[in-house]
C-alpha cells in the first residue's frame, strides 16, 4: 500500500481577498480549518501545510491538524511554496506520492480528494478535471518530487501537468473550480452553504 502525504498551500498573503484568506470564516470555521478537517481522515498525520503570511496568527489554529512547514521566501510565489514544502516533507519521511491542495478550493470535499487517492497506482499523476483543464488538487508520485522541487517563482503546478499531459489520470470534479479570491466571492460561497448541504464534510 502506498505511503501518501498531502500538502496544503496556504503560504499567501490574499492581496486581491484584503489579506487573512486563511482565517475567512466560513460556516463558523477558518477557511484554512474547514480545508484540513476534510482532509485529516484521508493522511492523519501525513498531512502538512505551508504557511508564509500571518504565519503566527494562523499556526495557533492548525497545529493539532497539520503539521506545519514555513516558507520564509512566501513572497516568491506559489512555485516556491511548493518546492519549500516538497523538500521538507521529503526530509521527514518517505512517501510514494504527494497530493497538492489549495486552502481556498472550498468546494472541494473529502470524497473528491479519495477518488483522487483511490485512481493513484504509484507511478501515474492523477488530477482534478475542471473548467476543460486539469489542476490541483493533483497527486504525484514519488518520481516527479524532483520537478516540482525545482518550481520558481508563480509557476505553479499546473505548467508541469500541462507538459505531462499525455500521462495525467483526469478525474472530473467540478467542485475544485470554486476558489475565493475576492470578498465577493466569499460571500457568494456562503450564500450557497446557506440553502444546500452539497458541501457538507
Amino acid at each position: 500500500m502506498s505511503r501518501l502525504a498531502c500538502l496544503v498551500l496556504a503560504a499567501g498573503a490574499g492581496s486581491r481577498f484584503g489579506g487573512r484568506k486563511q482565517l475567512a470564516p466560513i460556516a463558523g470555521k477558518a477557511m484554512l480549518v474547514r480545508t484540513l478537517e476534510r482532509l485529516v481522515p484521508l493522511f492523519r498525520g501525513d498531512l502538512y501545510t505551508v504557511l508564509g503570511a500571518y504565519h503566527d496568527e494562523v499556526r495557533p489554529l492548525i497545529g493539532e491538524l497539520s503539521q506545519i512547514i514555513v516558507h520564509p521566501a512566501w513572497r516568491s510565489g506559489l512555485g516556491s511554496s511548493i518546492a519549500r514544502g516538497v523538500t521538507e516533507i521529503g526530509q521527514r519521511a518517505a512517501y510514494d506520492g504527494i497530493m497538492l491542495a489549495l486552502a481556498d478550493q472550498v468546494a472541494v470535499g473529502r470524497r473528491d480528494y479519495a477518488r483522487l487517492i483511490d485512481r493513484f497506482d504509484g507511478t501515474t499523476l492523477v488530477a482534478a478535471r475542471y473548467a476543460d483543464r486539469t489542476g490541483v488538487p493533483a497527486l504525484f508520485p514519488a518520481p516527479y518530487f524532483d520537478r516540482l522541487r525545482q518550481l520558481t517563482g508563480d509557476q505553479g503546478a499546473r505548467s508541469l501537468l500541462k507538459a505531462q499531459a499525455e500521462q495525467v489520470i483526469a478525474v472530473p470534479m467540478p467542485t475544485a473550480k470554486t476558489d475565493i479570491d475576492t470578498q465577493g466571492e466569499l460571500l457568494h460561497f456562503s450564500r450557497i452553504l446557506q440553502g444546500t448541504d452539497a458541501y457538507a464534510l
